[in-house]
Formats: structure tokens, sequence, C-alpha cells
């Protein structure tokens, strides 16, 4: 059965005891500090027109992760956290009463909070990846984990919010148990944290198949409570035999949960009778020889199941993964199972390549995202292990350390309507466009991140909300596909942009092309090139003419700048080449005008597209016409380079509300 948290002390006045309640938490759990989990009772409690549930629920959600054996910071955060997420209480007035540690678990799962299945709709995207679909949520919900306490916390709250589900609609409660089923019961499972998995995975089905949850409930003998009892009671006595034959053993046990007991009948297509591991314990030892031993002792004192005996340690796994199990038939009638093997078997199973959540699965895993996985759980582990760690600096730590281990990590953004989309690392709404759908790309007109309207050429980041704002007709822009210009970084948004402009007729790609080169050198102040340079230019493009040049260039199968490049070599054109004299500034700086909107951030916007370059700028003027309201802005740069050049005078105009860039030649 599920697990009941009990019920709450109260005073005369009926009121919940809170006092008590902290100094039992504390006496159970001695890493925590009463006087923060005292100030954050208090803080709920006086909450005005706060309904008593919001409390108990704090209670409830911080009990929880207190039994994690997480730290002072972590049961604050449960305590408060439904408040903070109802918005009857302030996350500014906890960050001053708690801290910032506080604060940032509270930020990290309230973010975490927005990111579930939400709706699976029929829209075609969601249609032809349903499974990548709920693998992309659970990978997008390790993605945004840069704290380990994240993720105990929020598989938690999940928790909590299954409990109480009883109590809402039958609507919420499918919704939050097919999230607990399909998301977070095997995300719990991948960190090893059993105490969470079991109670998600029962409380699922108890609310998605309420008849065979009940129905296997009843066929089971005695109470949950009861057969943890037992195999405790099992646990000991063969704890206690292995030592009198002189074998140091470990023995832990423990009650199959109902959802697993479901998982195996219809796995194998048998009854609850011989399901042979509702009452399991696992026995671990120093060496191989007492493994052998310990099954000696255990079929001596039991009668085993002959047909439910696995030898994986003369017989590994394909991963790996390493033990004995058998089933024995205990005095009562029931049956037991054993798990045995080493410690190092253990740790291996746990926390290596053959971990225990990878075989169980059944999936294989990429790697970083198998690494993030593994050491999530360590830290988990290392958690409950009370190591004495400072929480502020560990959390600072342990970010640290995965931006150095996972920095090539993919990312996931989702849409409007909730389906998670996978995109490599750097994407841009554009990308994100295109992957939705080849159509959606070509309508392109703009997108909005988290509701906010944003460039085209915008890095996203994992958690983030994206929706494309699209037109009536399909248009794409051949600068998307300028390199410098950061508006694709995926090769099938590239194949897509390239398909859709070859497939333009030659003399709309040539005139485009044409057009797009005259006007990149009018903003550099430089003449149309002869005949000779642009035949000069063609040969070294490897084309037989200049209108072949323009007809790739109107195909997106030139780069402009390369164009450009060519014809400033081939002309003899001194106005933008490199020049050193010794004092750096050669012929002297290259003077550059731009023209837009006068508003907040523009000079800011400026500033960063030169140190995206690398260009220094020397200095810069300014001026806003009185009638128009503009701007007009002189920048000064070194001599770089016509490439260089060339590609700041494009990029200044791709800024927004920049109407025009160009070089200024002196008078």
């Amino acid at each position: 059965m599920v697990k009941v948290r009990s019920d709450l002390a109260r005073l005369p006045d009926g009121s919940i005891d809170l006092d008590g309640w902290v100094r039992e938490l504390v006496a159970a759990h001695r890493q925590l500090e009463s006087e923060a989990l005292r100030a954050a009772c208090a803080l709920v409690a006086s909450l005005e027109q706060t309904e008593e549930a919001l409390l108990e629920s704090g209670l409830e959600f911080a009990e929880l992760v207190a039994s994690l054996e997480l730290d002072t910071a972590s049961v604050v955060s449960g305590l408060v956290y439904r408040a903070v997420r109802s918005g009857a209480l302030h996350r500014a007035l906890v960050r001053e009463r708690f801290g910032r540690d506080v604060d940032h678990l509270l930020e990290e799962v309230s973010r975490m909070g927005a990111t579930s299945l939400l709706e699976m709709s029929n829209a075609r995207l969601q249609t032809s990846e349903r499974r990548d679909q709920i693998e992309n949520v659970r990978r997008m919900l390790v993605a945004m984990i840069d704290d380990a306490r994240v993720a105990v916390l929020k598989l938690a709250e999940r928790i909590v919010a299954l409990r109480s589900a009883k109590r809402g609609s039958e609507a919420r409660r499918q919704r939050i148990a097919r999230e607990a089923h399909l998301v977070f019961a095997p995300l719990a499972n991948r960190l090893g944290i059993w105490q969470l998995k079991w109670e998600l995975e029962d409380l699922a089905l108890r609310y998605l198949a309420p008849d065979i949850y009940i129905s296997i409930a009843r066929q089971l003998d005695g109470r949950r409570e009861e057969r943890e009892r037992q195999v405790a009671d099992i646990a000991a006595e063969l704890e206690g035999r292995l030592r009198g034959q002189g074998i140091p053993a470990l023995v832990t046990g423990r009650a199959k949960h109902i959802y697993s007991i479901w998982r195996k009948m219809q796995s194998k297509h048998i009854g609850i009778d011989q399901v042979y591991d509702v009452r399991a314990v696992r026995v671990l030892v120093d060496d191989i020889a007492q493994c052998y031993a310990t099954l000696g002792v255990i079929h001596t004192q039991w009668r085993h199941v002959p047909s439910e005996f696995d030898d994986y340690i003369a017989a590994p796994k394909e991963n790996g993964y390493r033990s004995i199990h058998t089933a024995v038939l205990c005095p009562d009638g029931l049956t037991l199972e054993v798990q045995i093997r080493t410690h190092e078997m253990h740790r291996e199973a746990e926390l290596g390549v053959c971990a225990h959540w990878s075989y169980k699965d059944g999936q294989s895993e990429d790697r970083p995202y198998a690494e993030k996985m593994n050491w999530l759980r360590q830290v988990v582990e290392r958690r409950q292990a009370n190591e004495q760690i400072n929480p502020l600096a560990a959390s600072t730590e342990f970010s640290d350390e995965l931006r150095q281990l996972f920095r090539s990590e993919r990312i996931f953004v989702y849409t409007p309507k909730g389906h998670v989309v996978d995109l490599n690392a750097n994407s841009t709404p554009l990308d994100f466009a295109y992957r939705v759908h080849t159509a959606v790309g070509h309508r392109c007109r703009g997108a909005l991140v988290d509701g906010e309207p944003v460039r085209l050429n915008t890095e996203l980041v994992t958690g983030q909300r994206v929706e494309i704002l699209t037109g009536a007709e399909q248009a794409p822009d051949r600068d998307w596909l300028d390199l410098h210009l950061g508006y694709v970084r995926t090769a099938r948004a590239r194949q897509k942009l390239h398909d859709w402009f070859r497939g333009r007729p030659a003399d709309v790609n040539e005139a485009a092309g044409r057009a797009r080169v005259a006007t990149l050198l009018a903003r550099l102040a430089l003449p149309a090139p002869g005949p000779q340079t642009w035949s000069a230019v063609a040969a070294r493009l490897g084309f037989g003419s200049i209108e072949e040049v323009f007809r790739a260039l109107g195909a997106a199968d030139c780069q402009v700048l390369d164009v450009v490049e060519l014809i400033v070599e081939e002309s003899g054109a001194a106005s933008l080449r490199a020049v050193d004299d010794g004092s750096g500034m050669g012929e002297g700086p290259v003077r550059i005008e731009l023209e837009a909107p006068d508003r907040h951030g523009l000079l800011r916007d400026i500033i960063g597209v030169l140190g995206d370059l690398g260009i220094p700028l020397l200095a810069n003027s300014g001026r806003v016409d009185g009638e128009t309201g503009r701007a007009v802005i002189t920048l000064e740069v070194p001599r770089v380079g016509a490439r260089p050049i060339a590609c700041l005078v494009d990029s200044l105009c791709h800024i927004e509300d920049v109407l025009d860039a160009r070089c200024v030649v002196p008078e």
C-alpha cells in the first residue's frame, strides 16, 4: 500500500504543535538546525488567511525531505515551497530570512515545476515523436539540475502532490499520475532514490489503474508495514546465521511494492502466487568465495525454488552486472528472493557503467546523459551518508563541476503546448522553428522566449518556452544562411534553407545575389568592380562567370563575405586593407556611421557586436536628430582588414532597430 503520513500532533486549542514537530524532526535527523526550522514554521503559520492545508503540506514535504537526510536549507525549502508557489509568500522575504541557499533551491525547483508533460496533443511533431517526447522531458529535467538537492526536492514535491491528489479532481489525478509514471519515477529510479521511486510508482498505479491496484493489495498477505517487519526479521536472522559460519555480511531487506509486483505479473504472464520476490533481502559480503558460501548457508537453511536461480557472477549480464539471485521457501510457506554480491559488485551495480537503473530499464543511454545521472546519484548518496558539507559552498562546487563536465550537452526547450524539443547546444529560435516543422521555419517572422520577443539568432538554453511567430507565406531570408550572423547552427535548419533557395528560379537567385553584393559594397564605401575584377573573383571561387557567382549567392551556396574579400584583393582597393606602419594604426582608423531610433541599450548592443568579433572600439561619438528622434553614432575601429570590417558592418545592420550602418570616407 502507499505510504500514509502520521497525523500531526495538536495543541489543546486544536492548532498544530509546531515546536513539538521541530523537536521530533531534529531528534530523528540531527543534521538539522532547529532554529531555522522553527522560524520557517512560524513564517508559514503567520501568513494572513493561510489555509491550514498550506502549512500541513509544507510540514509533510519537509518531513519527506528530512527522511532523505538532506540539509537544513532543503528542509526549510520544503516547508515554505507551497506557500511561495501559491503566491502567499514572496521569495524576497524568504531570501531575507533564510539566505541565498534556500532562495536558490526554491528558484530551481520552481523552474522545474514549469516543466512537465503538460498536454500530449495530436500535433504532428508529437504524433511522430511520442516516445521521444517522454524521454526528452526526463532529459530536460536532468539538464536543468545543477544541484543534486534540486532533483530530490522535485521528486519529493511530486510525491506530496500525488498524496493530496485524492482530494482533487479526476482530471488532475490522471495528469499528475501520468507524469509520475512516465517521467518522475524513472528519474527516481535512475538516481537510485528507491524510497521515492516505489511511492511514485505505487501512487501512479493507484490513480491510473485503481482496479488493478486494489486487486493486488487485497491478494497480499498483510499490510505493507507487516511485510516489511517480516523481511526485517528474516534479514536479522540470516545475518546472525552467516556470522555464526564466520561470514561477515550486511543483510538488508525490503518488501516488494505493488507496482513492481504488477509489472512482474504482466511481463511473465503469471499470477501473484508465482511472484517469488514479493519479499526480498540483499546480502553484501567481502569476496566471491563468501558469495558462494552464503548461497550454501541459505540453501541449507531454506528449500530453494529451482526455477528461480540465476548466477550472474559466473555468467555476467551483457552490461557487466554481477550478482547471485535465488528464491527460497520460508517456514511461513511464503517465498523470499535473495540477492548475493560483493560490496564491489554492489558499487558497480549502483554507480558504475552497469548501474542498476540502466540494466533494469533495458535502455541504452548516450554517454553525457549517463555520466550526469551517475554524478547526480553519487552526490545524492554522499548527502545521504551525512557528509559534513557546507551547503552553499557545496552547491557552488557542484554547479562548477557540472559546467566543466557537461558543456557539450544538448538543450531542451518546449513549445507553447508543452512538447519538449531537443536541440544541439547553442541552437537559436530559428533552429527550433525548423526542428518543429520545415513550414514553420520558412514562415518564421519572429520569436518569443518565455513570452518576451528575441532576435532569431539568440542562443537558447534549457528550460525555455519558445513560440515562433509566423506569416501567411513562406519567405525565408537569405541572411539566415550567413555564417557570421549565426541565425542557424544546426545541419537540419541549414539544409532546409539551402533546399528552399536552390529551388528558386535562376534569374531570381541571380538578381538577389547581385543585390546582396551591391548593398554590402555600398555600405563599405567601395566602388563597383570592373569586368576584369569580376572575372578574377569568379575564377578564384571556381565559377565560369560572375553571373554564376550571383546565382550561387542567391541560392546561398556562397558567402557574401568571401566575394567582397576577393573583390578588395583583386581590385587593389586599399581603404579597408589592414596596414601596420609600426603604430598599429596604419593609415588611420575606419569610421563607421550607424543610424537607428534612439533607444535604451543601443550602445550596449553595438559594443557587444564589437566584442563578439574581437574588434576594439577606438572612439565613438553620437547625436540625436531633434526632428526624427534618430540617433546617429560614429564609431572608429582599427583598420583590421576587409573581411572583419565587412563582417562588422553587416552585423551592425542586424542589430535590433538599426536602419543602416556604413563606412564613412573622410573628406
